[in-house]
């Protein structure tokens, strides 16, 4: 077919006027039956990229993709565009697994997706032999790789997939890759001179925020939720006990929420899985178990409770917000011991190299986190890509001209007190002598007696925390076992004057102030008709069984509720609007624009 059924299925069936960057040669690519790889950051288009070129090849494509959960929202997305897919899992009878069998053996089908540990049988192997494949897809491709975050032994297993299919391409896809990865999957999966498409990591959509965590960070989450009212979003924390507690607190607190963490059995997290993307619940409490390539793409914020184990990990984490190109926040609250937590759990591996490796990503992370370089900026580089400061999409930007308040003093406390005390305790106990605190433990030793006892009285506990957190930064002090602080040479120099210690003065503020999140909106869209819209989304959604964002994304809405499209002909002018669709729906909401 040429070039004009390429453009023509690009707006009847998907509803883009236009390709996006890089979307245009990755599909041109897999026309061309070459192998590829591409890394596009979430929320960049890359399912387009090969569900497109099936449509236009005889046969079927075998999508390989890492989690059931994932492969039902994809696979449920092609269906309502009234496209033949299906899965084979885990979560299937036999007889369901048959039907489908017979589908793909009749051509029936275009997309079959498939777990990686169920294409690494010889029943699927023996399966796949028997179809015309036009070509496969790694869905998280990273997965491969021993040096990515989410490195997956089954994963490792698709380099084989060239040695039973020499003549079948092979396209990777990921959200995350540094150039050392990317090096690994291509070699991992044996790519064949592929074309490799690499988009630039800065999502302008997503305004990014961090915080050193005050005490369990409740507070601090609830001010970031007030900006986001009905409005959906994860909140990533570092434990399944923790997912509980923080859904339990949201729940009293007035919110919606369910919790998601591989302890949960499997349908009940399929069922929280369901009930999030339909938005019966605003917001998911996950671990990382709530993972990759979530396809809800009006996810309005993500928050992590505590640091994540790397760079990776957060920007993937961060990238499921915002996928729909609309204004979206995130927010990272940490402190030290965060980082401390994670290296005692290195402790286990037994592959020294790999050790080192890990250890290294978590000392990046954390300094990411303390450092005052533009966020975005930070990541690129990260990835090996290349960005000038952001200017106003992120915290450090906005308050680069912050005033420096001068903390050398209350330094020089808390580092007598630390010294005073042998370097035999942790923050809370050295804190609460600062501030004379009378409970039984700090009586019993004595501490009391000492000369910095109660010195620091007229100074909040949660700013002692925050001058804490600063002096570890700074390495003027560090945690040792058993959370115990220990004094640095530096420290040493500070007791002695010769060294002095600032901070931004705003991170001094516990009372926070909101911040300008939003960008300008593109256009002046009339806010009932498109409250209006959403109401007939969703009602639709529930008759479907599909989530709202399947039918239109909010960016779709909008256009609709500024151009009032008073016909087909209008409407099918608006971004996201295609044949396929308008078929479907495309009169129930003329009939609400023009009411």
């Amino acid at each position: 077919m040429g070039e004009i059924s390429k453009y023509k299925i690009l707006k009847d069936t998907f509803g883009h006027n236009n390709f996006r960057v890089l979307q245009e040669e990755g599909v041109d690519a897999i026309l061309n039956n070459q192998d590829l790889l591409m890394i596009l950051p979430t929320g960049g288009g890359k399912s387009l990229v090969f569900q497109l070129p099936t449509l236009l090849k005889d046969g079927i494509s075998i999508v390989i993709s890492p989690l059931i959960a994932l492969m039902q929202d994809q696979v449920a997305s092609l269906q309502a565009q009234n496209l033949s897919a299906e899965m084979i899992s885990s979560a299937q009878t036999p007889i369901e697994i048959d039907k489908i069998v017979q589908r793909a053996k009749s051509g029936n089908l275009k997309f079959l997706y498939l777990s990686p540990e169920r294409l690494n049988t010889p029943w699927s192997i023996q399966l796949l032999k028997s179809l015309k494949i036009n070509f496969f897809v790694i869905d998280e491709a990273h997965c491969i790789s021993q040096w990515g975050h989410e490195f997956r032994d089954d994963y490792r297993a698709l380099g084989k997939l060239k040695e039973n299919f020499p003549n079948t391409p092979i396209c990777a896809f990921t959200a995350t890759s540094t150039n050392n990865v990317a090096l690994d999957i291509v070699r991992e999966l044996r790519l064949d001179n592929p074309l490799i498409l690499k988009g630039k990591i800065f999502r302008k959509n997503i305004f990014i925020s961090a915080e050193r965590r005050i005490a369990n960070g409740y507070a601090q989450l609830q001010n970031f939720l007030h900006r986001h009212k009905n409005e959906s979003g994860i909140i990533y924390v570092g434990s399944r006990k923790k997912a509980q507690e923080v859904s339990d607190y949201l729940n009293k607190e007035g919110y919606k929420s369910l919790c998601y963490h591989a302890g949960l059995a499997q349908n009940i997290r399929e069922e929280n899985f369901k009930t999030f993307v339909n938005d019966d619940v605003n917001i998911m409490v996950a671990t990382i178990a709530f993972g990759m390539g979530i396809d809800k793409s009006d996810i309005r914020f993500v928050a992590h409770l505590s640091l994540p184990k790397s760079q990776e990990n957060y920007y993937q984490e961060i990238g499921r917000a915002g996928r729909d190109g609309e204004d979206s926040e995130t927010l990272l609250l940490f402190n030290a011991s965060d980082m401390v937590m994670h290296k005692q759990f290195l402790s286990d591996i037994a592959n020294e190299e790999y050790k080192i490796h890990l250890d290294g990503k978590i000392d990046k992370i954390y300094k990411f986190a303390t450092s005052e370089i533009c966020f975005h900026q930070q990541l690129a580089e990260y990835f090996d890509d290349s960005l000038e400061a952001c200017g106003n999409r992120c915290d450090n930007c906005l308050q680069k001209n912050d005033e420096r308040k001068d903390i050398t003093i209350e330094s020089q406390m808390i580092l007598s007190a630390i010294y005073k005390t042998q370097q035999r305790f942790g923050k809370n106990y050295i804190v609460d002598i600062l501030r004379g605190s009378k409970e039984q433990k700090i009586i019993a030793n004595g501490a009391d007696s000492l000369s910095m006892y109660g010195i620091g009285k007229d100074i909040s506990k949660k700013i002692w925390f925050v001058i804490l957190e600063r002096l570890l930064e700074l390495k003027i002090i560090h945690i040792g076992e058993f959370s115990v602080l220990l004094l640095s040479d530096d420290a040493i120099k500070v007791l002695k004057k010769e060294k002095s210690i600032d901070i931004k003065s705003s991170r001094l503020e516990i009372n926070i102030k909101d911040k300008e999140i939003k960008q300008e909106e593109d256009i002046n869209y009339d806010e009932t008709l498109f409250q209006a819209l959403r109401q007939l989304r969703g009602e639709l959604a529930h008759e479907m069984g599909v989530p709202p964002y399947i039918i239109f994304g909010d960016k779709t809405l909008k256009l609709l509720a500024f151009h009032r499209p008073s016909d087909k002909k209008a409407m099918l002018l608006i971004n996201g609007v295609g044949e396929k669709k308008f078929e479907s729906f495309g009169e129930q909401f003329l009939e609400v624009i023009n009411s």
